[in-house]
Formats: C-alpha cells, sequence, structure tokens
C-alpha cells in the first residue's frame, strides 16, 4: 500500500472507528455542545467485586457507611451497586495520580485475585511519586489559579514547596499556617507565593480566597452589604481583612548573565501595625473594622503583634471546626463529585448540608487524626459511597429514590477530567512526549499551554474542565499532541504496540486491540467491540492505520474524557 492509498484508507477507517466506537459504548465526547451519558449496564464489561473484598471493604472503611446507610434507607434510594474493578482503578488513578494507569499498571491490578486488592492499590497510590505531584498542582491552582501573575509570583517555586509537604505527610493545619503566615523570599520560601498573588486592591482577592479555601466560607459576598440570608456582616470582611494591613512586599535585584542587575526576587514581611480596614456601607457611611475573626475574636495589640500570624493561629485554632469541615467538604467532593455542601466553599447557615452528621463525623474524624489527609483520603475511598459505580440502573432497576440519588452518593458522579488530568493521561495513554528518541520537555510544555488556553477562562476557574467546546474538540480531534500520539513514530505507543505484537506468535491482532483499549480506557474489550476491532483489521493489511483510527476514537470518547 502507497502513502496516498494509506492516507485515503485512513480517513475512510477514521470514519468507521467513529461509528465503531459509537456502536460499542463509547460515544464521542466532542459532540461539540454536551458530553454524552456514558453506557447503562450491561454496554460494557464488569469485573465484580468479591464477596470478601466487599466484607474487608465495609469493615475497614468505616465509620461512614453505617451513616451512609442509614442516610439511603431514610430517603427510600436503593443502594448503587459496587463498581467493577477497572472502574475502581480508573477512578483511582485520575483522583490520587492525576492520571490513568499505564497499560502495565492496568494489566497488573486486573490479573490479580486478592481479596484486598482495592485496599493494597489504595495504599500504593498514596505512597507513589506521582501522589505529592498531584495535589501539589492541585493545589497551585486553587491558591493562584491558572493564569500567570506577573514575575512577583512565582509558580513553581509555590508548586515545589506544596510538593514537599504533601511528600512529608505534613498535617494540613501546618500546611494552612504556614501559608497564611509566610514571609520572606518568593523564590526560597514557596508558600509566600499565595499572599504575593492576591494582595492587589488592598488585599480584597486574598481575604475571599483565604476564608473560601481554609475556611469554607464566601464571606466576599458581604463585602459590599451585610449578607440577606445569614448572620454575616460588612464588618466580618472587613475584620478579616485587617488582618493583612502590615504586610510589606520589596522587590530584590541580583547581577544577570550580562552582570546587570535586574529584578531576582519578591520579598515579604510584616510590620506591626494598628492601620484599620475602612469600607463604606451602603448607606454612604464610612465603617472601621478592626482585625477580628469571625468567631468574633480580636487580634492582640501590640508592637510585638504580627496580625498575619494571629490570623493564622485563630484558622487553625483545634477548637474551631471551620477548617476540618472545609477540607472534608473539599476532599469529598474532589472524590465523589459533589460536596455535603455545594459550591464547596460557601459553608453557612445559609446553605444547609447534604448528610450534615456524615460531614461533622469527617471533619471530626480528620481533626482527631491531626488533620492527616492520607487518612482522610483512606476513608473516603474504602467507603460504600465512593465504591459504588457510575453506571445507573437498567430497565426494571429504577431507584425508589429518582432525582435524589445523586445528592445522597449511592451512585458515583460523572465527573469531566481537569486539563491537567486529561493532558497527562493522553501522555500516559499515548507516549507521546517520547517520540522522536526522547522527551521533549520544551514540547511538553507547549503542548500543556495549548491545554491551559483551550480549557482556561478570563478567571483561571479552579473547576475548568472538559465541557466539548469547539476549541477543546478541535484540539482533541485534530491537535499537535494529537498528532503525534497517532503518529507511529519511533517511541510512541503505537509503535510499541505493533513492535510486540510481531513477538506474540499466533496471535497478534487480540494483543494489539487488548493494549489500544487497556491504554485508552483501562480495560479489555467487550466480545463485540473484540469483533469489530478484528474485522477491520481483516479487512485492511496495513494495521498501524486500523490502530491510529481505533485509538482516536477511543480516545475522544466520553468514557476517555469523564472519570466515572
Amino acid at each position: 500500500m502507497n502513502s496516498r492509498q494509506g492516507r485515503r484508507v485512513g480517513r475512510g477507517l477514521r470514519v468507521s472507528a467513529v461509528a465503531f466506537a459509537t456502536a460499542s459504548g463509547a460515544a464521542l465526547a466532542w459532540a461539540i455542545f454536551a458530553i454524552p451519558i456514558l453506557a447503562t449496564a450491561g454496554d460494557r464489561p464488569a469485573s465484580k467485586p468479591s464477596t470478601a473484598f466487599q466484607a474487608s471493604v465495609s469493615a475497614a472503611g468505616n465509620f461512614l457507611d453505617p451513616l451512609l446507610e442509614a442516610a439511603w434507607k431514610e430517603a427510600g434510594v436503593k443502594p448503587g451497586k459496587p463498581a467493577s474493578d477497572e472502574e475502581f482503578l480508573r477512578r483511582a488513578y485520575l483522583d490520587v495520580l492525576g492520571r490513568i494507569p499505564s497499560v502495565q499498571e492496568a494489566r497488573a491490578f486486573l490479573s490479580t485475585r486478592e481479596a484486598d486488592k482495592r485496599g493494597k492499590l489504595v495504599e500504593y497510590l498514596l505512597n507513589h511519586v506521582d501522589f505529592p505531584k498531584n495535589f501539589a498542582t492541585q493545589w497551585t491552582t486553587l491558591l493562584v489559579g491558572r493564569s500567570p501573575q506577573g514575575r512577583m509570583v512565582d509558580r513553581a517555586a509555590l508548586t515545589a514547596w506544596l510538593r514537599k509537604q504533601f511528600a512529608a505527610d505534613r498535617p494540613w493545619n501546618e500546611v494552612v499556617y504556614d501559608l497564611v503566615t509566610a514571609s520572606g523570599s518568593n523564590r526560597e520560601n514557596g508558600a509566600v507565593n499565595f499572599t504575593l498573588a492576591h494582595l492587589e486592591s488592598e488585599a480584597v482577592p486574598l481575604t475571599a480566597r483565604t476564608t473560601r479555601l481554609f475556611l469554607g466560607q464566601q464571606i466576599q459576598c458581604v463585602q459590599c452589604h451585610d449578607h440577606p440570608n445569614n448572620d454575616w456582616k460588612q464588618s466580618d470582611f472587613w475584620g478579616i481583612n485587617a488582618f493583612f494591613r502590615g504586610v510589606k512586599t520589596e522587590d530584590k535585584n541580583a547581577p544577570n548573565a550580562a552582570g546587570l542587575e535586574a529584578y531576582d526576587h519578591t520579598e515579604l514581611h510584616d510590620e506591626p501595625s494598628n492601620a484599620t480596614a475602612r469600607f463604606e456601607k451602603r448607606n454612604g457611611m464610612m465603617g472601621v473594622a478592626f482585625p477580628t475573626f469571625l468567631n468574633g475574636v480580636k487580634a492582640g495589640h501590640g508592637d510585638g503583634v504580627i496580625r498575619r500570624v494571629e490570623l493564622g493561629k485563630m484558622i487553625t485554632d483545634p477548637k474551631s471546626d471551620l477548617l476540618p469541615r472545609a477540607m472534608a467538604n473539599r476532599m469529598w467532593a474532589q472524590f465523589l463529585g459533589r460536596g455535603f455542601v455545594n459550591p464547596i466553599d460557601d459553608i453557612g447557615p445559609h446553605n444547609v448540608p447534604v448528610n450534615p452528621e456524615i460531614l461533622d463525623k469527617l471533619a471530626d474524624a480528620f481533626r482527631d487524626s491531626k488533620y492527616d489527609v492520607k487518612q482522610m483520603i483512606r476513608w473516603i475511598m474504602t467507603s460504600r459511597a465512593y465504591q459504588a459505580t457510575s453506571l445507573r440502573a437498567g430497565k426494571g432497576e429504577v431507584s425508589k429514590g429518582g432525582d435524589r440519588d445523586d445528592g445522597l452518593f449511592n451512585v458515583m458522579q460523572l465527573r469531566p477530567m481537569s486539563p491537567e488530568q486529561l493532558f497527562d493521561s493522553l501522555l500516559t495513554a499515548t507516549s507521546a512526549h517520547k517520540t522522536a528518541g526522547g522527551r521533549d520537555d520544551a514540547k511538553r510544555e507547549a503542548w500543556m499551554k495549548q491545554f491551559l488556553f483551550a480549557f482556561g477562562n478570563d478567571e483561571g476557574d479552579e473547576a475548568t474542565s472538559f465541557q466539548g467546546t469547539i476549541p477543546q474538540s478541535l484540539m482533541m480531534m485534530n491537535g499537535e499532541l494529537m498528532k503525534d500520539a497517532l503518529s507511529g513514530k519511533s517511541g510512541s505507543f503505537l509503535a510499541d504496540v505493533l513492535e510486540q505484537a510481531q513477538k506474540q506468535g499466533r496471535a497478534p491482532a487480540p494483543y494489539m486491540i487488548d493494549q489500544i483499549y487497556l491504554a485508552a480506557l483501562s480495560r479489555f474489550p467487550t466480545a463485540k467491540e473484540r469483533h469489530a476491532a478484528m474485522q477491520y483489521l481483516d479487512a485492511f493489511p496495513d494495521s498501524l492505520h486500523v490502530l491510529q483510527d481505533l485509538f482516536w476514537a477511543l480516545l475522544n470518547s466520553n468514557e476517555f474524557i469523564l472519570i466515572h
């Protein structure tokens, strides 16, 4: 087959591959304006968890399961079926490591018959080098957003600092205290960059971001007026804002490569201050706020009082439930798709939680564990809620709870990947960054910028994810990364599949099909999918073109795009 014929065959196969993938349950995600819902139960294979495993989960898991079961019973909803091993595997990798499993990792997990293999997988993931990397990436976005912040904010230093904290298993209250109170060089102390990123407009953005992330309170709502549905007052916002008076910054220069004085880094420090926060009330009068925490406790006075240090102590006060509740709600939402309170950073009397007793219990246990983030992840991942399938009941199996199911966590939510998850998952599946003789960091960085541009928005929204927009869809179908991923160049996944298939002896075709499905979807194909793929391979002697189109279709399917 010459190259021109190959291109014609490739184009024809791509259309066939789209039809094949859609018919086999991997409905395409790039339908421009909407992401199709995943197939219901029965459309794709599911290896059932063993009874021994379900018993071990129930025993390990914990104090959450009885509370969940009681809530389901009271609401009259049917508990969701347990997730298959394939579902759990992919979900766990994405949630903990920020990427899908490699083919080798998927084969290793799916092939073992150990009763407690899911529990062992959770421990493996929590101790994997990609765990601190993933959580550092997530929290960098939460702390400073995705948009460039200018030279005063060293994003890389913040990410490196966070990665060290998660790798060292530092208690969350200590991490938060350091972020709120950090001083010094933004290059040497990465935590400084959180404060530096939000000091404009008299630290109004810093006030809002601090209370949202660490206390779960959207008190920016009362920046200009009292809250209409609860007791929050304007003075509550400006009382927190007053803690940031006295913060000073200073740019430092140093000789550059040419020997000229140039900007080198920014230093942040605090000066004792008696300054108040002044604000305009709705009636036109001016208000004055002293540094006061949300519980009414005021900062001390005196020349030696550093206000941010006082604020850090109040936020992390073990007698307060605000920090543990905020983190418990955020982590539950991260792993389950929804928090007990939504939006997840709007906890208050105006926003009643779903299952409040479970939120309270998880928050209390987190505080009693001395703010152990990994321990909270264990509790969540071994709970029946996290172990539930995302597949909705088939005909005749509709839950009595109807639409209430999603809010009570008996069925797993479908969640789009974040741009970082999608990017790293594509590289894991395709090895596109390893083509042409080795890893090209410059190319990888350029690809990542393309992803952030396609997925980003003007505010650097922390929740930005794949929503099937035109730029996102075009990037997934025809972007530079996808072109390299499907090129078959040396070092790519497809090149390796073809090479290894020749060593399989009598059955190279089933091996290639299995590898493609494991790489893209972390599962083996169904009998129907395998038969369809075998027909295509039999019809065209050029295996690369068939594999390219099949791989392209699977990577553009909602089964790949969604966390399920």
